[in-house]
């Protein structure tokens, strides 16, 4: 248990350091939007061109790994949904935008950190592919569907579309990806300043991440349906883990280290832009509180992950 505890103590700790900060102003909450940019624009890409211009491009893709996450986010997303629409008799919008928290993870700014802590040689690939099905499946799945039973207007579904694309192809951490993906097809070497440079903006990464998640975490109180937000956060951190688990099954020549990597993300709370994206349909509040739940019990659902995986 050691073990798990100096893996997860360290990223958590950094959580509440933000937060702390944060709280007591040591750091300006009107500072974290700059330094989630500076992760998101630089550090993040800088760890996607360092390890994948390395590595060998047919590395780079593993066709089961997509599949096994997809999956697992597919079906959390429809069983919350069905749950919320059935069962607690919620629109259709309110049942939809839960569902969007159940599916998407937040790799980029947990899970990325727990894997690199988790494994000495943490396959950036695996993060790479994961970001891929989040963007060009889960969030245009999610936002498609919201903005279809929300307006209720023909052609919404394009409109929407055409904005998720725009956001792809925008998106720093998908274009880096591409970036080292080309690099390594074509053979180059970045220029060794070049690479120092970029190793060590990568590594403020994950500590910069953290730091921002706890002090997004600042007075967010728990408001909406507790039963809802329990829901959302059981789905997120124990479905969709145990969906992927059962499909891994399927695909036992898979390597150890993506195996345990498509574990890890599935596992994460919910991406951190969660309030903000679904607060155009008035869920902000629920959103916010859900994601405070969801990220500080997820301490316990991913130490017992990490528990299981040291077996």
């Amino acid at each position: 248990m050691d073990v798990v505890l100096n893996i997860t103590a360290p990223i958590f700790f950094l959580i509440l350091l933000g937060f702390l900060g944060t709280r007591f102003q040591f750091l300006p909450k009107e500072a974290l939007p700059a330094m989630s940019r500076f992760v998101l624009y630089f550090a993040l890409p800088s760890v996607m061109v360092t390890k994948i211009s390395s590595l060998d491009l047919r590395a780079v893709v593993d066709l089961s790994y997509m599949l096994v996450y997809a999956l697992g986010g597919v079906i959390a997303f429809a069983l919350t949904i069905a749950v919320t629409r059935i069962f607690l008799k919620e629109s259709w919008v309110v049942s939809t935008v839960s569902g969007m928290g159940a599916m998407m993870p937040n790799s980029s700014f947990i899970g990325f950190p727990i894997l690199l802590q988790y494994l000495d040689n943490a396959p950036a690939q695996a993060f790479a592919m994961s970001l891929v099905v989040e963007n060009i499946l889960f969030l245009p799945i999610a936002l498609i569907l919201i903005e279809s039973v929300y307006h209720h207007e023909p052609g919404v579904g394009k409109k929407v579309f055409a904005n998720v694309a725009k956001r792809i192809v925008t998106n720093p951490i998908i274009l880096s990806v591409f970036a080292g993906v080309l690099l390594s097809l074509l053979g180059i070497h970045l220029p060794s300043f070049v690479d120092g440079s970029l190793s060590l903006l990568a590594m403020a990464a994950a500590p910069c991440a953290l730091i921002v998640i706890g002090g997004a975490l600042v007075g967010v109180t728990v408001q909406g349906s507790k039963v809802r937000t329990a829901l959302v956060a059981s789905m997120k951190l124990l479905v969709f883990p145990l969906v992927v688990f059962a499909c891994l099954q399927l695909f036992p020549q898979m390597p150890n280290e993506l195996r345990i990597a498509v574990l890890l993300f599935a596992a994460m709370p919910m991406f951190s832009i969660y309030p903000i994206i679904c607060g155009e349909y008035g869920q902000r509040s629920f959103c916010a509180s859900t994601l405070m739940v969801t990220t500080v019990l997820s301490f316990v659902s991913i130490s017992a992950l990490l528990y299981l995986l040291n077996l």
